[in-house]
């Protein structure tokens, strides 16, 4: 049977006796909050199941097609707190507008990664992906975001989702931001070629 570190899944109370320790569960709850101040609030429609551990992972799994949602994470983040979290980080993001098949756009694995680069900092600085592909993705979405903060929360007010977010519509809301960017941006991320 594998092992899974446990500060990962169990709760111990805190010597204080107002709440308990850490865990991967009450750290998503963390990044959701943090994902919709930033970027709107999450489709309310999915039921998140929580989290667990497979060797595809880390992806977001939809079992049996009813509006479910569970985050998996790989195989070797179950030891390893710091790369658990930023899996999670990463994943967390993809709560805001699930995608049921494939990947979403360049704009949502940049925006994912992005975010569980800046989460991660806080408990391992120089942490890094080594995918460059995901880091090139998190590059351009975060050019968008140094030009229009924003950008992502207010597209989204408007009922669109991350996924299907389109260069006209960032440009609409990013002048500022390249022509070539965006229609990156806007890109199938298993389409794109940096």
């Amino acid at each position: 049977m594998a092992t899974v570190k446990d500060s990962l899944v169990i709760a111990n109370p805190l010597p204080s006796g107002d709440g308990y320790t850490w865990t991967l569960a009450s750290r998503l709850g963390e990044m959701i909050s943090h994902i919709e101040a930033q970027f709107g609030k999450r489709d309310r429609s999915w039921t998140i199941l929580g989290i667990e551990f497979c060797e595809s992972g880390p992806k977001t799994w939809f079992p049996g097609d009813c509006g479910h949602i569970i985050i998996q994470l790989g195989l070797s983040a179950k030891e390893d707190p710091v790369q658990a979290l930023f899996q999670l980080a990463h994943e967390s993001v993809h709560l805001l507008d699930p995608v049921v098949s494939g990947f979403g756009t360049v704009l949502e694995e940049g925006l994912a990664t992005l975010f569980s680069l800046e989460y991660i900092k806080q408990f391992h600085p120089n942490y890094t992906t080594s995918d460059t592909k995901y880091a090139d993705a998190a590059r351009l979405t975060a050019h968008l975001l140094d030009i229009t903060p924003m950008a992502i929360k207010e597209l989204r007010s408007k009922g669109i989702k991350i996924s299907q977010i389109t260069a006209s519509q960032l440009l609409a809301v990013c002048p500022q931001l390249p022509k070539s960017i965006a229609l990156a941006l806007a890109t199938p991320f298993d389409n794109w070629t940096e």
